[in-house]
């Protein structure tokens, strides 16, 4: 028996154009260049997917820039009123005070996030890759503002090869600040299918680099590498269940499968929703093709790291159903290599920092008494010495004082 088909997300692309020009950006089509959708679009394409919505509808409210249609507070106004789960994409250089105080209503209501993207904090290279001079100080002043409000707020760290270098910065900023991020480290093909973004992706060697910077303080930027879910039943997983429970509308009322894929449905102007999301001949394909029906993905022992994302193949193999993108496969390969890597060595420094923290503790009780600080730093300077690791004398003072193993006052410590 057929499961019954909803529509689970819906992507509303309110503004076709962008005043920034982002040197990685996949949204190239020509289709979705110009138009806005207005607040009544926005209402009759809710009030159509009605009859055929889930329970809870997220809505991505994207562009362009979404700041740029004059009716964006109208149009969130009628998502939350129709009881939609929304987030809010924005590169934050047009927001203002007066905005971010509009939003504070939509905490707890509906509002899901406001995600921004913030390529560097030095505004020389953030500026240069949006193409907007000013833009840097104006997306970091946004997210300040929004964070300040208590307003979710999530920073989107795309990585290239023009802030390779200084990205790592950016994720310590948002990490020290308590602000969700994410560091993005392959930029897809442009949806025109031309890939002439691609000179900004970065080479296995550039993530070996990058992998060397999340390392730095303990591995602190660590978790940028993920961690394997495992492998799932990939006979009951739609390679395209991006596109099966979900419709995007472009700011023209073109209706498309998802963002990054402009294969055209129809347009709200002319077609009817509910006939579009239930009989495009495309869609009906995507709820048919299963990842089990890959045999690479099948054989791949990498699967646990995949995102299971369709755009990236869509747009190397021009739109082809029954493609992968190796060059795609092999960084998910790259990625489950340096995520190994990065456990064996956080696991390696654990074994290690026991093993100082035993000996640093027998050093204390041989000694009887109290050990002048300068001597315990020579005794752990050269047991530091052969293992490498980048964990400081007082963080295991400290930790062998929290078990109670040692007493320490101004002039050094005693084990008990």
């Amino acid at each position: 028996m057929l499961e019954p088909m909803f529509l689970e997300s819906l992507e509303l692309e309110i503004s076709n154009p962008c005043n920034e020009h982002c040197v990685h950006c996949y949204r190239l089509c020509d289709k979705t260049k110009k138009g806005f959708l207005s607040a009544k679009d926005v209402e009759n394409i809710l009030d159509q997917v009605s009859s055929f919505r889930s329970e809870i509808l997220n809505a991505t409210i994207t562009g362009g820039e979404s700041l740029l249609n004059n009716e964006w507070r109208e149009i969130l106004n009628v998502i939350q009123r129709k009881k939609c789960r929304f987030s809010l994409f924005t590169n934050g250089s047009l927001l203002t005070q007066d905005d971010a105080d509009f939003l504070t209503q939509f905490i707890d209501k509906g509002l899901k996030e406001v995600q921004l993207s913030l390529y560097a904090l030095e505004p020389e290279i953030h500026d240069s890759i949006t193409g907007l001079k000013g833009s840097c100080e104006k997306t970091k002043k946004a997210i300040e503002m929004l964070h300040a409000r208590n307003i979710p707020v999530f920073v989107s760290c795309p990585a290239m090869q023009q802030n390779k270098n200084v990205l790592p910065n950016v994720m310590r900023w948002a990490d020290k600040n308590g602000i969700g991020s994410c560091a993005d480290l392959m930029i897809f093909g442009s949806s025109d299918y031309s890939g002439k973004n691609l000179s900004q992706r970065l080479s296995f060697e550039d993530l070996d680099s990058f992998f060397d910077k999340t390392m730095e303080d303990d591995g602190a930027l660590s978790y940028v590498w993920g961690r394997c879910r495992g492998k799932p039943n990939l006979s009951n997983i739609l390679f395209y269940g991006g596109a099966a429970r979900n419709l995007c509308i472009s700011g023209d009322g073109s209706i498309y499968p998802m963002i990054g894929w402009y294969e055209c449905l129809g347009n709200i102007h002319e077609n009817n929703l509910k006939e579009i999301f239930f009989s495009a001949p495309l869609l009906q394909k995507c709820r048919k093709i299963k990842v089990a029906d890959f045999v690479e993905c099948t054989n791949c022992n990498a699967i646990g790291y995949c995102s299971l994302c369709p755009i990236p193949h869509l747009n190397a193999n021009k739109g082809e159903l029954m493609k992968l993108d190796k060059q795609h496969c092999n960084y998910i390969h790259k990625v489950k290599e340096l995520a190994e890597k990065r456990n064996y060595l956080l696991e390696r420094k654990s074994e290690m920092k026991a093993n100082v923290k035993e000996e640093l503790y027998q050093f204390l009780k041989k000694e009887g008494g109290l050990v002048i600080n300068n001597q315990i730093v020579l005794w752990f300077i050269q047991k530091k010495s052969k293992c490498n690791y980048s964990f400081s004398l007082e963080e295991i003072l400290k930790e062998l004082s929290s078990e109670k193993k040692i007493l320490r006052d101004e002039k050094g410590a005693k084990a008990l």
